[in-house]
């Protein structure tokens, strides 16, 4: 987990601040038609808005039944959960523990041609006693090239302390945190404000987010940690943007 963490997402985090050094040349090239970049997708590839973001982040965990291990009345079977199931025909594939969880985002992004952007930064949330430390990337999608807006969401997580199971496969130095690979959709809205001559935005939107513990499941995967391999959760984000000039 280690590796993966320092040969892609550290190298991924320097391609997108090389990719985005052009762009932001270019905005102050053009800073003094900043508003007509907003209002405009259409004035060729010139156009360029670049913000900074930061949000306060609402999470519902969706651990309704995804499922149980077998039917009522079914054979259950020995095989253990690898998503904690345990093979027992009552227990559902279910999340034990995440519930409701608040935290924060800093994002910084771009948006180009007024129909598409992208953005990245870091998160932290805190759900019971389990922390979620976060770096995301995603993709915006402006169809109609005004503010409301399509989000491709993709990072990675990692849990710290996420309870172990009392089971047979616990030992005392478990490891009770992992990381998951994340991906989601949603939309969102970024309402225009300005306070004086400071332009700014309140930004509005809901995201359906999938946590996988991917990298878990295809190499060292702790079956004494009483999670599925997939944690979902509905994400309700509100914030304030501030254009970069």
């Amino acid at each position: 987990m280690k590796n993966f963490i320092k040969n892609i997402a550290g190298p991924t985090s320097a391609i997108l601040l090389l990719a985005s050094t052009p762009a932001l040349a270019q905005y102050d090239e053009n800073s003094g038609s900043t508003a007509a970049s907003n209002s405009s997708g259409t004035s060729g590839s010139s156009s360029f808005v670049s913000y900074f973001d930061v949000m306060y982040s609402l999470q519902n965990s969706d651990d309704d039944t995804r499922g149980t291990t077998t039917t009522q009345g079914g054979g259950g079977g020995g095989l253990g959960g690898l998503l904690g199931g345990g093979g027992n025909n009552t227990d559902p594939v279910r999340d034990p523990v995440l519930d409701k969880g608040q935290g924060f985002a800093v994002l910084a992004g771009f948006r180009r041609k007024g129909w598409y952007g992208f953005e990245f930064g870091g998160s932290y949330a805190k759900d019971e006693d389990v922390q979620k430390q976060s770096l995301l990337f995603n993709t915006l999608i402006y169809p109609f090239e005004n503010n409301f807006y399509i989000k491709l969401a993709s990072g990675v997580t990692r849990y710290v302390e996420y309870p172990l199971a009392q089971s047979v496969d616990a030992f005392e130095d478990s490891d009770d945190d992992f990381i998951t690979i994340n991906y989601g959709a949603g939309v969102g809205y970024v309402f225009p404000l300005e306070i004086g001559d400071t332009p700014i935005g309140i930004r509005a939107e809901a995201v359906y987010h999938v946590a996988d513990r991917f990298l878990e499941r295809e190499n060292d995967f702790e079956e004494d940690i009483n999670a599925p391999g997939n944690l979902k959760e509905i994400q309700f984000n509100i914030g304030i943007r501030f254009p970069l000039k």
